[in-house]
């Protein structure tokens, strides 16, 4: 097995990402080099590569872009959003299904991020699953809590359950809030409009 070659390159260019995809052994940066993927400029560079069969990388890069674009939607601003109809439509014209099936599954991402309700029990797992899984992890979800008008959606990563992340969901209106921290609906909604009551 040959050496790892680390380029401590945190604005590569498009050469270099190409060179990058295509060689097992290059990495960007030596930890967390998925963040540098999460580059809106990037995404037409990243997402053909991701649809490329020859490239060992492409999964990868996948994943790194649904990761990204996850966070985007769960708690990104309006400005934020915009990038993620830019993907759809790159990804849509891509060749292979995987990249169909992910440009799918971010147009559901944003059509819960607008409000798709009501919401029952199945439909609330269902969102935690696409909202805080995706194809970039697979973590346990799960129902935490339920009141009379929330659900409470828990991520919780096996094996210790230490990291954990919650969608609180409006049933009548689908409207959810993303936190770290268990919260009532209320005070992650406060928060994330900046509202000071």
């Amino acid at each position: 097995m040959d050496d790892e070659i680390i380029l401590n390159d945190c604005n590569p260019s498009e050469d270099t990402l190409r060179r990058w995809a295509f060689d097992d052994n290059i990495l960007l940066i030596d930890q967390d080099e998925d963040l540098i993927l999460g580059r809106r400029d990037y995404f037409a560079i990243l997402i053909p590569l991701a649809d490329d069969p020859t490239c060992p990388k492409a999964d990868y890069i996948l994943s790194s872009l649904d990761f990204h674009l996850m966070f985007v939607i769960l708690r990104g601003t309006e400005f934020h959003l915009r990038e993620v109809p830019e993907a759809i439509q790159l990804a849509r014209a891509g060749k292979q299904r995987k990249l169909h099936e992910w440009a799918a599954l971010q147009e559901r991402r944003l059509a819960y991020r607008q409000g798709n309700g009501p919401v029952n029990r199945e439909k609330a797992l269902s969102m935690g699953q696409e909202l805080l899984n995706g194809i970039c992890r697979q973590a346990e979800i799960s129902i935490s809590s339920e009141s009379s008008d929330t659900w409470t959606v828990q991520l919780s990563v096996p094996p210790s359950h230490h990291h954990r992340e919650y969608l609180v969901i409006n049933k009548q209106d689908g409207q959810f809030a993303f936190s770290r921290y268990r919260q009532t609906y209320r005070t992650v909604v406060r928060t994330r409009l900046g509202a000071d009551n």
